[in-house]
C-alpha cells in the first residue's frame, strides 16, 4: 500500500470512530487553527483533554468578492476575526492561542503603520477575548484543508510527508 493510501485510510479510520468533535470544556484554553487560501478560509477550533489536542468545531468560507482582493496577510488575519466572530460563544472570557501559517501575524500590535480595517479587527479581538497568534509552519497545518479548494487539497496532502490530522 502506498503512502498516501495508507495516509488515506488512516484519515478515514480515525474520521470514522468516536469521538470525532468534543464538547467544549470552558475551563480549559483554546486553541484556533486558521488558515486562508485566495478563496477561502478555514479554521479548527480545539482542546487538550490530556491526550492530545481535539477538535471541538470546524469552519469552512468561502471568501466575497472583496475579500479576495485582500493581500494575504489580511486574508490571513480575516480567516482569525471570521473565526472570533463565530465561535465567540466558545472564545469569550477563555485563554486562545491562534496558530497560523503566516508569521508576521505574531507581530500584528506592534506595527506603527496598520491600515483601517487591520485598526478595526485589532479593536474587535482586543476589546473582547485574551488570545495570543503563534507561527507554525504552513505544511502542518490542519486548517489547510478547510480554505483549499478540492484539487489544491490532492496537492497539499500528497506534500506533507507526515499527514497527521491530529497532533
Amino acid at each position: 500500500m502506498g503512502k498516501q493510501q495508507a495516509a488515506f485510510e488512516a484519515l478515514k479510520n480515525r474520521l470514522m470512530s468516536p469521538p470525532v468533535l468534543h464538547i467544549a470544556d470552558p475551563e480549559r484554553p483554546f486553541e484556533v487553527i486558521t488558515d486562508a487560501s485566495d478563496i477561502a478560509i478555514g479554521a479548527v477550533l480545539m482542546q487538550d483533554f490530556g491526550n492530545g489536542l481535539q477538535p471541538i468545531a470546524y469552519k469552512s468560507q468561502k471568501m466575497q468578492s472583496a475579500e479576495r482582493n485582500y493581500p494575504v496577510h489580511d486574508k490571513e488575519m480575516l480567516a482569525i476575526v471570521h473565526t472570533f466572530k463565530i465561535w465567540k460563544c466558545y472564545l469569550t472570557g477563555a485563554d486562545v492561542t491562534v496558530r497560523t501559517d503566516h508569521k508576521s501575524l505574531q507581530y500584528l500590535r506592534a506595527q506603527p503603520n496598520l491600515n483601517p480595517r487591520q485598526i478595526r479587527w485589532l479593536e474587535y479581538l482586543e476589546s473582547n477575548f485574551t488570545y495570543k497568534i503563534t507561527y507554525k509552519k504552513g505544511a502542518n497545518n490542519i486548517a489547510d484543508a478547510l480554505s483549499r479548494p478540492s484539487a489544491q487539497l490532492a496537492t497539499v496532502l500528497a506534500a506533507q510527508s507526515n499527514p497527521r490530522v491530529f497532533d
